[in-house]
């Protein structure tokens, strides 16, 4: 047995897990298949990961630092109660998890699924055993895992988990740096993202009565760092200069060749890759928009951490990536989590009396759950509601001299402002936002104009003539919020359609008709890359594009 392997005994079940010395207990866990929650990426802030250690156990693991110390206290509990996410393993140990702290198959809003009719349908013949197919959208925050029935055409299921690799960071970068510091780690990042979507598999499959056996097929695709961690591929190249791939066309490979157990024979298909920053997730949404034969003018924006924008001109189409970051996606947002029961949507600041009013995401009707944090939508509409009412100013700042109540410094210093008070928060702590978290979006609005803008210039306009917004946030999120922040250029809201998930759709959409690969060929083939940060226009337009815009009149 290698020394370095420590065996974790989950509690009341005998069966161990093999972990080795010094990862960290969230992650051994998750490369067992088992998922807890994690809304914060395994930085010890939201304490949804909870484990109990026993007490001869307390020595095999690291003692807690402050961040994690502090939420323990926050929370009042017990010895032995640690954050799986904040726990490095030292030694052989067993540890408990309480049913809350196990991740349930709720589905997380990734944006519907819109299909367009021209495109035809293959279907398989009646009675095929191995009917189903898998369409994953692997995203650098969000995975979202969609069950399909190739012999009706219809999509079965779905579900979206957080990338259980944010705990090595939020971006690509930081996911690229921790593999070209330790090789290794390239196998335990491929696991946590196989682990993932097989956690997703079997949540899924358990719902729709379907035997994981019978998926015959998976397409999966991503942005260009995501796809080279699934397949095993090293995305270090991606990260220095001049930024390229490995590899850009697309792979086919057995599931047991990645580590899926669902059917070790399934054929697992990636979509081409454009460039280091342009993944198969915009050739996908190109597809489903059908872009290429889009008027000239039309432009698709893929919100997510990693952004990106095509536009379809006169000479063809142009593509450009901008490093959004999460915050669109509720990470790195002290509050933030994801789109599920209990996440702030939405948010109303009464003019008169200050009064705040808050939209809380109810997958179940019949149960009212309290507000437990915010998601990508709501942290931008309480930006965009702060702004309007004059608690906000252009430059971004907190303004301190409003006499409102509910602006205050944090313990650290940080200016925030109260959305919800303690005593009405499913955490019993106050749901706040803070100057950091409204510095977060202008940077994530800021760089996603700068490309829009940049892409028109390239292609001889002033503005796009229609807006097409794809992902999650692109969907729920309200237009008059992103026009107001200053995230879409200056439209009529008509001109500005939310298209679902179009990574995802694309995805479903190759599975359904796999001829159509090669048209996600010609799409990566034939698409100009506009390379912002060689540009020397970029940074004076990137900070001209962090201040948000004159205020807009609104019915």
């Amino acid at each position: 047995k290698n020394k370095e392997e420590c065996m974790i005994k989950i509690l009341p079940h005998v069966k161990p897990v093999r972990a080795g010395r010094g990862e960290s207990l969230l992650e051994a866990l998750t490369g067992a298949g088992i998922l807890l929650k994690s809304c914060c990426g395994g930085k010890g802030l939201c304490g949804k990961c909870l484990v109990r250690i026993p007490e001869p156990s307390l020595e095999s693991v690291s003692f807690p630092e402050d961040a994690e110390a502090r939420v323990l206290i926050e929370k009042g509990l017990k010895a032995g109660d640690r954050l799986a996410c904040r726990v490095k393993i030292l030694n052989h140990l067993s540890v408990e998890i309480p049913d809350n702290s196990l991740l349930s198959p709720e589905v997380v809003q990734k944006g519907p699924i819109i299909l367009p009719e021209s495109i035809p349908f293959r279907a398989l013949p009646a009675g095929t055993a191995d009917r189903y197919g898998l369409a994953v959208d692997l995203g650098t925050t969000t995975i979202a895992v969609y069950i399909c029935d190739l012999v009706s055409g219809k999509v079965a299921g779905s579900i979206s988990v957080r990338n259980p690799q944010a705990i090595f960071g939020d971006d690509v970068m930081s996911r690229i740096s921790i593999v070209a510091e330790n090789p290794g780690n390239l196998t335990r990042l491929q696991k946590m993202a196989v682990k993932a979507i097989e956690w997703s598999v079997t949540a899924l499959c358990r719902s729709s009565h379907i035997d994981p056996g019978h998926i015959r097929s998976a397409v999966v695709v991503g942005n260009s760092t995501m796809i080279h961690l699934f397949t095993g591929e090293n995305p270090s190249s991606i990260g220095v200069f001049p930024y390229n791939p490995l590899f850009v066309e697309g792979k086919t490979f057995k599931a047991k060749s990645v580590g899926f157990e669902f059917n070790l024979s399934a054929e697992i298909f990636t979509l081409p890759l454009i460039s280091g920053f342009l993944g198969s997730d915009i050739v996908a949404a190109a597809l489903a928009t059908e872009l290429d034969r889009a008027a000239a003018g039309t432009m698709l924006v893929d919100i997510s951490t990693n952004g990106a924008v095509m536009l379809m001109s006169k000479n063809g189409l142009f593509a450009t990536s901008c490093a959004t970051g999460p915050a669109f996606e509720g990470a790195t947002i002290r509050h933030g989590m994801h789109a599920v029961s209990g996440a702030i949507d939405a948010v109303k600041i009464d003019r008169i009396n200050g009064v705040v009013t808050c939209s809380v995401i109810q997958k179940d009707q019949n149960t009212n759950c309290l507000p437990s944090g915010i998601c990508g939508s709501g942290v931008v509409s309480a930006v965009a509601e702060l702004y309007r009412v004059g608690l906000v100013s252009r430059d971004g700042r907190i303004n301190r001299n409003t006499g409102s109540q509910l602006i205050r410094y944090d313990e650290s210093g940080v200016v925030e402002f109260d959305l919800v008070s303690a005593d009405k928060s499913e955490t019993l702590q106050t749901i706040t936002l803070t100057q950091k978290d409204i510095r977060a979006v202008q940077l994530a609005k800021g760089a996603l104009f700068s490309g829009m803008k940049m892409l028109c210039d390239a292609a001889g306009l002033t503005v796009p003539k229609r807006l097409l917004v794809a992902g999650a946030f692109g969907t729920f999120i309200a237009k008059k919020d992103a026009l107001t922040t200053g995230m879409f250029p200056d439209l009529p809201e008509e001109n500005i359609i939310g298209v679902g998930n179009g990574a995802g759709a694309g995805a479903v959409l190759v599975l359904f008709n796999p001829a159509l690969r090669d048209k996600t060929k010609e799409l990566a083939r034939t698409a100009k890359v506009l390379d912002l940060a060689s540009r020397p226009e970029f940074q004076k337009i990137f900070l001209s594009s962090l201040p948000f815009p004159e205020k807009r009149k609104y019915p």
